[in-house]
């Protein structure tokens, strides 16, 4: 990884601006120079004024000094959350096995997180092992979350159910949380997104923890917040859960209508597990229709 003055001088080159249009005002010119040769480091204060003037997010910078490569957790985060979007369980099982004894903490608890969503839902009662525990409690003692924990709300969810915590509050939390990064006109870092997906999670874990009363509830939360910036798998999220909401507690018919559509899809983050997750609880949902009717 480079410095951070090599890479600022690699952006400002290759965005053709002078030392003294990014520095001035900022640091001497005797100080950017040896900045840029790595002779010098920078305060957090001062590089965020530098990089507003190079137009590059923090984000971005860490990326582009990184050799335009994510850094290990972002990578490592992507895998383990597209393959349970996809129920891909086996490599679910490779990324747990894989990092479990790895020697660098963010890769064994990413293990953790994998291992977690692989028994999450159909296993009630499961006994946590200790390294789930110390998840669990990393999630629960911090006072507030950030973009890395909304971005791993179904193992928040998973977690909850096997500790038997109360959902609807952890659900609430999580909404909470979404809601101080997202306005009316702005959604810098997909929250909305990562609501749905979520949200599509919430709802499957109340079903199968028989909280009827908070899942009939859950609809309103389902269609609230900032819609508008929903990208197209963020959308579609939001129908697979409405689907099997309709299911359960609305018009049987309608949520039928609804699955045939999504399944003719075309292509997207979820949809080579849309047949199985719907084939998976469009019966459920009928089972408990009768259940209730008699």
């Amino acid at each position: 990884m480079q410095t951070i003055g090599r890479t600022l001088k690699q952006i400002r080159l290759a965005k053709g601006f002078t030392q003294k249009e990014i520095y001035q005002g900022i640091v001497s010119r005797s100080f950017a120079i040896r900045l840029e040769s790595g002779q010098h480091d920078l305060g957090a204060s001062k590089l965020f004024l530098i990089l507003d003037r190079l137009g590059v997010s923090a984000g971005e910078f860490r990326f582009i000094q990184n050799d335009y490569q994510p850094d290990t957790a972002t990578d490592l985060n992507s895998q383990i959350m597209l393959a349970y979007d996809q129920q891909n369980f086996p490599l679910l099982s490779h990324l747990a096995q894989r990092y479990q004894a790895s020697d660098n903490p963010t890769e064994q608890r990413m293990a953790v997180m994998a291992a977690t969503l692989l028994v999450a839902f159909d296993h009630e009662h499961v006994v946590l092992s200790p390294a789930m525990a110390h998840l669990w409690q990393q999630f629960t003692f911090t006072k507030t979350w950030t973009l890395q924990d909304l971005k791993v709300g179904p193992v928040l969810l998973a977690l909850a159910g096997f500790k038997h915590e109360p959902l609807p509050a952890l659900i609430r939390r999580f909404h909470v949380t979404c809601e101080r990064y997202v306005t009316a006109t702005t959604d810098q870092f997909d929250v909305m997104d990562d609501r749905s997906s979520f949200d599509l999670v919430a709802l499957q874990v109340l079903l199968v923890h028989q909280e009827y009363a908070a899942a009939r509830a859950f609809r309103s939360q389902v269609e609230a917040g900032y819609l508008n910036h929903l990208s197209t798998d963020g959308a579609l999220a939001q129908q697979l859960c409405l689907c099997i909401w309709n299911a359960y507690f609305g018009d049987f018919e309608q949520a039928n209508d609804l699955a045939s559509r999504l399944k003719t899809l075309p292509l997207s983050r979820y949809q080579p597990g849309i047949h199985s997750l719907l084939n998976s609880w469009l019966p459920r949902a009928k089972h408990y229709r009768q259940t209730q009717n008699s």
